[in-house]
């Protein structure tokens, strides 16, 4: 039998069980990556249940790219798909909405990934202060043994290159680049606020996907601990953007806020004596991951083992069986 669709074009019929890899949260925030936390922030606001899971089968995932959202046989690797399929098969924040304000949320997210996401960027991963003594240390804590060690890196080289691409260019100068940038994204912050007004989200008293989105964009910014924090400072001036995030926050992810309280509140002797065993359950780890990794280099064809014949006069042979050739 057919499944039934809702009046706003969303199906009835029985749920599919949701996969959801995101990076973990920190801060009060369920993930600290923005397009993670737009998709978490879509589902919470309409009530969708999915299984999250914080950073799981890393060996599958080397280059630790997320979100990945998976029901049944559809793997989705982007927000914007992720909240795609939300809407089509499970809840339609937006389907109220006139089209002028679905123009308008279109508009608003070109304006977020123009003006203000290189600012953001910036801030994160390009400010050498705080790449070195916040950015870095955490991800290298998330991530497990071997990525800790080079996709901290990665995730750095992709965030300048884009940060390049949109508002840099090789005939400009690092400064002025951060200059730009950091103009860029007040400006935008400026807008917002202005858009938002007295209102509660962006629409009026009920929050659409247009408020899960730019509460991705802002909260990891307004909550983290940021030595270098320029922007920070102007987002923190605009009063207004920093009670919609505190109102998203306490009241749809309250239970964020109090294991933040909790951890802050506890001293730093404590997990000297949360496990007993934690350096041994760490140098076991270890070695199964290197184990792993390695048989995954193996086994995609990443590493291949050459012997040389020493009769052979320096002619290099490859044996696929791994014997010695007679």
């Amino acid at each position: 039998m057919a499944a039934s669709m809702d009046s706003n074009g969303v199906n009835d019929g029985p749920r599919k069980a949701m996969d959801f890899d995101c990076w973990k949260g920190d801060w009060g925030l369920p993930s600290v990556d923005v397009k993670c936390l737009n998709v978490l922030t879509y589902a919470q606001i309409a009530g969708i249940n999915l299984k999250v899971h914080k950073n799981r089968f890393w060996w599958r995932n080397l280059t630790a790219h997320f979100p990945i959202f998976q029901a049944a046989e559809d793997v989705l690797r982007s927000d914007t798909e992720a909240i795609q399929y939300l809407k089509e098969n499970q809840a339609n924040l937006d389907g109220d909405l006139t089209d002028q304000q679905r123009a308008d949320i279109l508009a608003f997210k070109a304006l977020m990934e123009e003006k203000y996401l290189p600012g953001l960027l910036h801030v994160w991963w390009v400010d050498a202060k705080n790449f070195v003594e916040l950015t870095r240390p955490w991800y290298a804590k998330a991530l497990h043994f071997p990525l800790n060690y080079f996709v901290p890196g990665q995730l750095k080289r992709a965030a300048e290159s884009r940060v390049d691409i949109i508002r840099g260019g090789d005939h400009m100068e690092p400064q002025e680049v951060t200059s730009r940038v950091y103009s860029d994204a007040k400006e935008c912050l400026n807008l917002l606020s202005e858009r938002l007004g007295d209102e509660d989200f962006f629409f009026g008293p009920v929050p659409t996907s247009l408020d899960a989105l730019i509460f991705s964009y802002l909260a990891p910014l307004l909550r983290a601990p940021l030595p270098s924090n320029q922007l920070q400072t102007h987002l923190k001036a605009t009063d207004n953007l920093c009670r919609f995030c505190t109102r998203i926050l306490l009241r749809y992810f309250p239970d964020e806020l109090q294991d933040s309280e909790a951890n802050s509140s506890k001293k730093p002797t404590d997990d000297l004596f949360d496990d007993p065993h934690k350096r041994r359950n760490q140098v076991l780890f270890a070695v199964v991951a290197l184990t792993a990794m390695a048989s995954y280099a193996f086994l995609s064809g990443l590493v291949r083992v050459q012997i040389k014949d020493s009769d052979s006069s320096g002619i290099e042979l490859d044996y696929d069986d791994g014997e010695e050739g007679q």
